[in-house]
């Protein structure tokens, strides 16, 4: 594990894998469209989670090399990858700030992809080091999809958000640590950054839940994983049920959000 990582998302991966959301087809065209990728070309997925991004863009090119400092995530990520049949992905346990010791080993790059991560790291820095290990002709992709916490609100939504205060405090959790929303958009950092041209998509996406989908994509969240709720989880799930039995509507737990990216070239 990476030395700088902490618990952010101890005991997460399993739920990470499996409830998620992923990200579109059309995010993956997009990527495949503006770098020209090819079977010949390289991609790091820097904070790759269970592989939502590496996984989908395997095909596309010659290897991925898929980087999580939460030693969980990188093995679950191997079992998602052979269940899929992919097997040219080469899994790495490290960080963003073990870039500088790690450079030699990655080598070069076409492309590196980071997906709702880019917050979690030292931003100006991260982009330093990733500039140096991209080709000339090469670029990043930083992509996130609309959490939880950012919804647009609705009764069962209000619901959760209030249950979790009830259960962990005011303040948004992140681990054994607390969350703050950068005081700087990313499109600003990268903009003052080394990398030149840059670009970005959106894509509104609405979608359903059931109550199990919900709570399983609570768990792989940061801030109400069964690590962060420790003895508290068993009671928090059960009145969790009871609240969403009383608002289920036969369609689901209905949200609206985007997946959002921006593209950049060295």
């Amino acid at each position: 594990m990476s030395s700088h990582y902490k618990d952010t998302f101890k005991g997460t991966a399993w739920y990470y894998a499996r409830f998620r959301e992923g990200y579109p087809e059309e995010f993956f065209e997009l990527l495949r469209s503006k770098f020209s990728l090819s079977e010949n070309d390289r991609i790091l997925d820097l904070g790759c989670g269970t592989g939502q991004i590496a996984i989908p863009m395997a095909g596309m090119v010659k290897e991925v090399v898929a980087m999580d400092p939460e030693p969980a995530m990188v093995a679950e990520g191997k079992e998602q990858a052979v269940a899929s049949g992919v097997s040219n992905i080469k899994w790495i346990e490290g960080g963003s700030e073990d870039l500088p010791l790690l450079k030699n080993k990655l080598g070069e790059f076409k492309l590196v992809t980071i997906g709702t991560a880019f917050h979690w790291m030292d931003r100006e820095k991260t982009l330093d080091k990733l500039h140096e290990i991209i080709s000339d002709d090469g670029g990043i992709a930083i992509a996130w999809n609309t959490s939880i916490w950012t919804y647009r609100s609705y009764e069962w939504l209000t619901t959760v958000r209030e249950l979790i205060r009830k259960y962990l405090g005011e303040e948004r959790r992140a681990g054994s640590g607390t969350y703050k929303v950068a005081p700087i958009k990313h499109e600003l950092i990268i903009t003052a950054s080394s990398f030149t041209k840059t670009e970005t998509w959106k894509q509104h996406r609405v979608r359903s839940f059931t109550p199990d989908e919900l709570i399983g994509k609570l768990y792989s969240t940061s801030m109400a994983n069964p690590s962060v709720l420790g003895d508290k989880k068993d009671a928090f799930e059960s009145e969790l049920r009871q609240d969403l039995a009383r608002l289920e509507s036969p369609g689901g737990f209905r949200s609206e959000g985007d997946t959002e990216a921006i593209l950049a070239w060295k």
